[in-house]
C-alpha cells in the first residue's frame, strides 16, 4: 500500500511539475531560432566597428559558447521545487532584456571600441582583449540566459528518473530545428529583409512574447 501511494504520489508530483508538453517544445523551437539568428546580428553589426575578420567571427562564438556553458552550470545549483513554468517565462523576459541593453547603448559602444583601435601604441594583444570586452557586453548576458534556458525546458518536460532520454531528445531536437531554421531565416531571408537593426528588434519582441 505505501508503495501505491508513493507512486501516487511521484505521479501527482510530474503532472503537477511539467508543463503543457506543446508549449515547452515551442519555447524550445523560438529559443534556439531566436539565438542563431542573434548569433549573425551581432557578428553584423560588431563587424564595422571590430572588422569582419575571423577574429570578430571567432570571438562571438566562443563567448556564445561559453555563456550557454557557464549558464549551464548556474542551473546545477538551483533546486529542484523552484523549477516551475514561471521561472521559464522569467528565463525568456531575462533573454529579451539582456538582448535590449546592447541594442539601447549601441552608440556608446562602437564608440568604445572605436577609440580601442584609435590607440596609436596599442599591440595586437591589446586590440585583441579589447575586442572581447566588446563582444562580452554584446554576446555574454544572453547566451548566459540561454544556457540556463536549455535545461529548465528538459526539466519541465519530466520529473523523476522514468523517460529522461526521451525528454532531453525531443527538446534537443526541437531546439535543433529551430536553430537551423533561424540560421537559413536569419541569413537568406531576415537579414537582406530587415537589416541587421531590425532583426534585432525582431529578436527582442519574439523573445518577450514567448
Amino acid at each position: 500500500l505505501n508503495e501505491v501511494n508513493d507512486e501516487k504520489v511521484v505521479t501527482v508530483e510530474k503532472q503537477t511539475k511539467s508543463g503543457p508538453l506543446l508549449i515547452l517544445l515551442t519555447a524550445a523551437f523560438i529559443a534556439g531560432f531566436i539565438f542563431f539568428v542573434i548569433e549573425m546580428v551581432w557578428f553584423r553589426m560588431s563587424a564595422p566597428i571590430l572588422g569582419g575578420t575571423t577574429y570578430s567571427f571567432g570571438l562571438v562564438i566562443a563567448l556564445a559558447l561559453v555563456g550557454i556553458g557557464l549558464g549551464s552550470l548556474m542551473y546545477r545549483h538551483l533546486k529542484p521545487n523552484t523549477v516551475s513554468m514561471s521561472l521559464l517565462v522569467i528565463t525568456f523576459l531575462s533573454e529579451g532584456l539582456m538582448l535590449a541593453i546592447p541594442y539601447a547603448i549601441g552608440d556608446e559602444l562602437a564608440l568604445f571600441a572605436l577609440e580601442i583601435r584609435n590607440i596609436e601604441s596599442i599591440t595586437f594583444f591589446q586590440l585583441c582583449l579589447g575586442w572581447t570586452v566588446v563582444t562580452s557586453i554584446l554576446v555574454l548576458p544572453a547566451s548566459l540566459v540561454a544556457g540556463f534556458q536549455f535545461p529548465l525546458l528538459v526539466a519541465l518536460c519530466g520529473q523523476g528518473d522514468e523517460g529522461v532520454s526521451s525528454d532531453v531528445g525531443d527538446v534537443y531536437l526541437v531546439n535543433t530545428c529551430g536553430a537551423v531554421i533561424g540560421s537559413l531565416a536569419g541569413g537568406f531571408g531576415l537579414m537582406p529583409l530587415m537589416g541587421a537593426l531590425g532583426v534585432w528588434k525582431l529578436c527582442i519582441v519574439l523573445t518577450l512574447v514567448m
